[in-house]
């Protein structure tokens, strides 16, 4: 296998480390700024202009002051965490690093943005989605550099109640009974819905109705987007929740009639007396003039929280609906940049916050309020 010099000069938003020659580009997982060493090409692209690949401790020979040994056994064969070779105090700095370098090329937007963080770093996740292979009798996370499933027995980010269904289905390999008659590949999530563990097998994503899967960090979150709707909103406004779900971002907004649009209702209809649901697909054509329609006579402000694919018709939805601000959540930074820039006419961003929805990993949450008129 071919091997590659590399040094670190920083890390992308994807968690990887950046090493860059005249004609190559090499992204390697686990490293850290800094590092230099060799390492094996595990993929390529543009004809060997990108390389893709992972790092491990022999291919090092000039380790980081950062780095720590993780605690995790899945850490270096797993996708899904980035940061566990550091202290989170460290990781916290990588990812601020990130969000500044990121987020510069916001024109309305020039002040340093806050990372909130989580007051522990394992053993938060309520909800976690599996993957299986009867052929291959594997069952585990999809490792994304090299397109195959990783047993994670011992996963450290998921709560006490997610960890012990977990380690379940892989005792005497439990997980065969339930897909026995299922389809060869699949996935399984394992998700807390009050106080039980629920199991959905090969149905769409959040099938019990999303929510937040770091319980202290949503509710930070929470916090957060009150204090931000009632400084800039009065009473009587009438608040749109869009893809609210159970409508866990307006349940304490209860001084403002809101309705919870989404296209799939939640299993449990638990909404407050201010609340009302409206099941509405966004994406459909016709969707924004049914909500104006809804909306006829009312001044309006949004609370957006959109898939990672975000909301196409976005203009429209401002033009017809004419908010006065719209606060949007967004799971990734390169959506919330997307989102922002294909915003038409002129607006302003009043707050821009981050929140370490996931420590660990790459990814966390983005809050920005914008200010329409």
């Amino acid at each position: 296998m071919k091997k590659i010099e590399f040094t670190i000069d920083h890390i992308d938003p994807l968690g990887q480390g950046i090493s860059k020659t005249q004609d190559q580009v090499c992204f390697i997982e686990k490293s850290l700024p800094g590092e230099s060493g060799e390492i094996e090409v595990i993929k390529s692209k543009k004809k060997g202009r990108l390389i893709f690949s992972r790092l491990n401790s022999a291919d090092l020979h000039s380790p980081s002051p950062l780095r720590i040994q993780p605690e995790c056994e899945h850490f270096w064969h797993c996708s899904g965490c980035h940061y566990l070779h550091v202290k989170y105090e460290d990781e916290l700095e990588l990812k601020t690093s990130v969000i500044q370098r990121m987020f510069q090329y916001l024109d309305q937007y020039d002040q340093d943005i806050p990372l909130i963080s989580a007051s522990k770093r394992f053993h938060y996740r309520n909800r976690i989605q599996l993957h299986y292979d009867k052929k291959l009798s594997k069952l585990g996370f999809i490792d994304s550099l090299r397109n195959e499933i990783r047993e994670v027995a011992n996963c450290l980010v998921a709560n006490d109640e997610i960890s012990a269904s977990l380690k379940e289905l892989y005792t005497a390999n439990n997980w065969k009974n339930l897909v026995r008659y299922e389809k060869n590949t699949g996935h399984i999530e394992l998700y807390k819905l009050g106080d039980k563990v629920q199991i959905s097998i090969n149905k769409r994503y959040s099938e019990g109705g999303f929510t937040q899967v770091n319980e202290e960090m949503n509710q930070k979150m929470l916090s957060h987007l009150e204090e931000q709707v009632r400084q800039y909103i009065p009473a009587g406004i009438t608040l749109l929740d869009l893809f609210g779900g159970a409508g866990n971002l307006s349940y304490n907004l209860e001084e403002y009639e809101t309705y919870v649009v989404d296209g799939f209702p939640p299993t449990e209809m638990n909404y407050r007396p201010h609340q009302s649901f409206e099941q509405i697909n966004l994406y459909k054509e016709g969707a924004i003039d049914k909500l104006q329609s809804r909306c006829s006579g009312k001044d309006i402000a949004i609370i957006l929280d959109p898939p990672r694919s975000g909301l196409k018709n976005i203009n429209e939805l401002i033009q017809k609906l004419k908010p006065s601000f719209i606060f949007m959540i967004n799971c990734e930074p390169s959506s919330a940049i997307r989102d922002i820039k294909s915003i038409e006419g002129d607006f302003s961003i009043e707050n821009l916050t981050t929140f370490d929805l996931f420590p660990g990993t790459r990814h966390f949450e983005t809050f920005s309020t914008l200010r329409f008129g």
